[in-house]
């Protein structure tokens, strides 16, 4: 014969669960039933609303506009950080947050693209070696020798805080013709570190904008000029040294077929691309790879994504 009945379990045990602070373990020992039987009676509880939750604080701002960049744009993750009134600082704490989002990423056997990115930079500090070597590497996904020294390099450090060995893609990412192109992707070395790149589990890269103070004009990877081409046929922004319109659709250009990069097609099979971009000025170039699905993964601060969501009408 049944003690109490299940009307009564339900009010007692969310008592003695919301109460009295009682585990599963502790009720389920007094009221002489397994803890199964506990977490099914606090569901039912909750459920029927003998319990009632309630939150008196708003969810703070940053989480509420990942949650609807995640909803808006179908993303797999959303993480938005506080922004700061300088520009620095927030990209700080954005590669923060993409250094701890990279690691809960990484798995035995992965392989991981990166490619050379003001903002990606910035998770080297926050990367945190593992206890023990995880078996995987790193790949190039863009050409990384340039005429000057490029301020903006990750691969190599990222490749030694993580204790992963790196395949790099040491040739420059802009050449003079087609013909030296094919020339360099004929190395065998090369082909193959291209065909790894095309095999990446996760990309970790920037979006580039197209203004007169882009990182590619300031790097001296491109001319304003050469941009400004780009941008007259409607390019709002570039990944991976590939440009898209606000859309997020394919903006071929002249120096298309002197680029060593992924293809386009390249980067759309990819699984798992996380983007790392923040300010005013990369609005667009974020907006147009969300709205064409380029991307999987955005970390971003508030500003950035505030503007995001109000040109997308989202309130």
């Amino acid at each position: 014969m049944q003690v109490h009945s299940e009307a009564d379990l339900k009010v007692l045990v969310a008592w003695m669960y919301y109460d009295e602070g009682l585990t599963h373990e502790k009720i389920a020992q007094r009221l002489g039933m397994s803890r199964v039987a506990v977490t099914r009676l606090l569901q039912k509880a909750r459920r029927e609303g003998i319990v009632q939750i309630q939150i008196t604080q708003p969810l703070p701002v940053q989480f509420r506009m990942a949650r609807q960049l995640e909803e808006t744009f179908g993303l797999k993750r959303a993480i938005v950080v506080r922004s700061y009134p300088e520009h620095r600082v927030t990209l700080d704490a954005l590669g923060g947050a993409g250094a701890q989002y990279l690691q809960s990423l990484l798995f035995p056997g992965c392989r991981l693209g990166v490619a050379w990115s003001e903002t990606v930079r910035r998770i080297i500090p926050y990367v945190h070696r593992p206890k023990h070597p995880l078996p995987g590497t790193i790949n190039e996904l863009v050409g990384t020798r340039t005429v000057q020294t490029n301020p903006f390099s990750v691969s190599g450090q990222l490749a030694n805080a993580l204790g992963m060995p790196l395949e790099t893609l040491p040739v420059p990412v802009v050449v003079q013709s087609p013909a030296a192109r094919d020339a360099i992707l004929s190395e065998e070395s090369i082909r193959t570190a291209m065909e790894h790149a095309r095999q990446c589990d996760i990309a970790l890269v920037g979006l580039g904008d197209v203004g007169p103070e882009c990182t590619l004009i300031r790097t001296g990877h491109l001319t304003e000029e050469q941009v400004n081409a780009f941008r007259e046929r409607g390019a709002v922004g570039d990944i991976l040294m590939r440009f898209y319109d606000s859309n997020g659709q394919y903006v071929p250009g002249p120096l298309e077929q002197c680029i060593i990069s992924l293809e386009w097609t390249d980067i759309k099979r990819l699984p798992h691309i996380v983007a790392m971009a923040a300010g005013s000025r990369k609005v667009d170039a974020i907006l147009g790879a969300l709205r064409g699905r380029l991307i999987h993964s955005l970390i971003t601060d508030t500003d950035t994504a505030r503007q995001i969501l109000a040109k997308a009408g989202v309130s």
